[in-house]
């Protein structure tokens, strides 16, 4: 983050410090984009994820864990609320509003601590992925596997997961920031940090390569199934359909938000294939680079989506809230209503 094509705008992948590569388009379009237009779409989702969240961490307030799949949301719920933290640092920084003892709070702190909840956010989609292809292909498994207990313990696993990942990258950027280093993370960080971050950067991209491979198979594994069964069993496909599209949310919203910026950093991960390219690429990587991170944190605001689509229970209280019915229980007061009329018209013509 800031006005430097430096590490600290790319926590993590990058690898090397591209400053000193002596690239010469600092120009000040460069400028105005790190400056004005970067800070300004993060304060747009900034402001949109506190109140989307902070309407679904109401709702979810109300709503028991009943369910594995409540407690895979709300844990979404907090890794994105903890993400959406870490903006502001982020829009005062590159707008150029904070003093240079915020480059190393970026560094040490919050750089960390969006990654962490970014990743954090992708595992506990594909556990939604697996949830749902257990309750609809295997609805008869384990029943150990669909427990609250079991839910509870397994996120207790990711969360322990991702801090201890996390962590050293916070007590290994431990170098005296100066005016010659704090312009890049990567010189904040001991030899053994510079070692742990390439170590975690190759382990995050195998969790999300991870995530995603599950992701397309459930779906295709759900779509197969209600395919073959949709003849034998009309009543319960309608109900496993619903299944099939709840999925295809989840499957969206991880293509859109993730897998850009995934696809994005490819040349960063790799430092042979970066250094091959030359100036006008690298320009055209970094935009891209920084505008496909930008919709990795605008999953902050979709997975709300998410709730509302997937969860009934929180579409239901949503709309008890909002005392808006839903069209189910539109149609069920229409027939109320129309029943009462013949019943009234039938005692009218018996006086």
């Amino acid at each position: 983050m800031g006005l430097n094509l430096t590490l600290a705008k790319l926590p993590d992948s990058e690898l090397h410090s591209n400053s000193s590569q002596g690239w010469g388009w600092n120009s000040t379009a460069r400028s105005e984009f790190d400056s004005i237009v970067l800070p300004a779409l993060y304060l747009i989702i900034f402001v949109a994820s506190l109140l989307l969240n902070g309407l679904a961490v109401w709702i979810f307030f109300h709503i028991h864990n009943k369910t594995s799949f409540i407690l895979y949301l709300k844990n979404i719920v907090v890794a994105d609320l903890l993400m959406t933290l870490t903006f502001p640092f982020r829009i005062v920084h590159d707008a150029g509003l904070g003093s240079w003892v915020l480059k190393p709070i970026l560094c040490r702190y919050t750089s960390v601590l969006f990654y962490a909840n970014m990743y954090t956010s992708i595992v506990f989609l594909g556990l939604i992925s697996i949830d749902r292809y257990l309750k609809v292909v295997k609805p008869f498994g384990d029943s150990r596997m669909y427990s609250v207990a079991f839910t509870k313990g397994l996120s207790i696993c990711v969360w322990v997961t991702m801090a201890l990942l996390a962590l050293p990258n916070v007590i290994l950027t431990n170098v005296q920031p100066t005016q010659d280093n704090m312009h890049e993370c990567m010189r904040l960080k001991s030899p053994l940090g510079r070692q742990w971050h390439t170590a975690v950067v190759y382990i995050n991209s195998c969790l999300f390569v991870t995530v995603l491979v599950i992701l397309i198979g459930c779906y295709i594994a759900i779509s197969r199934y209600i395919h073959k069964s949709s003849r034998q069993f009309i009543s319960q496909s309608s109900r496993k359909r619903k299944h099939n599209q709840s999925i295809r949310v989840v499957v969206a919203v991880f293509f859109t938000c993730f897998l850009p910026y995934h696809l994005c950093r490819i040349p960063f991960t790799f430092a042979h294939l970066d250094r091959l390219l030359d100036e006008s690429a690298h320009k055209l990587l970094y935009y891209g680079k920084e505008m496909t991170l930008f919709l990795s944190a605008c999953n902050v605001c979709l997975d709300p989506i998410i709730y509302f689509f997937m969860c009934k229970s929180f579409s239901r209280r949503l709309f008890k809230k909002s005392n808006i019915r839903t069209r189910s229980e539109s149609i069920r007061s229409l027939q109320s209503v129309r029943r009462s009329e013949v019943r009234i018209y039938y005692d009218y013509t018996d006086v």
